[in-house]
């Protein structure tokens, strides 16, 4: 009996631990996201990657002239 009670335990212990140590992170990872500014620019990065994403599919890239010089400026001044 103690043999299956140590196999249990040895089971949930790291289900736990990891359990514990993500609600954590996501707590610590909340309250540093809650500043206005880092917030603004994490919205704006992805924006940006989802245009970025839509415009430059592999077809698009694979097919055409690369990235345009235009592009390359607008995306990273």
């Amino acid at each position: 009996m103690g043999l299956v009670l140590l196999f249990l335990v040895a089971l949930v212990a790291p289900v736990a631990g990891t359990t514990l140590f993500l609600v954590r992170w996501e707590r610590a990872r909340r309250h540093w996201a809650g500043e206005i500014e880092g917030l603004s620019v994490e919205r704006h990065r992805t924006a940006q990657a989802a245009q970025m994403r839509g415009t430059y599919t592999s077809a698009a890239v694979h097919n055409g002239h690369g990235l345009f010089t235009d592009d390359l400026h607008k995306h990273h001044p």
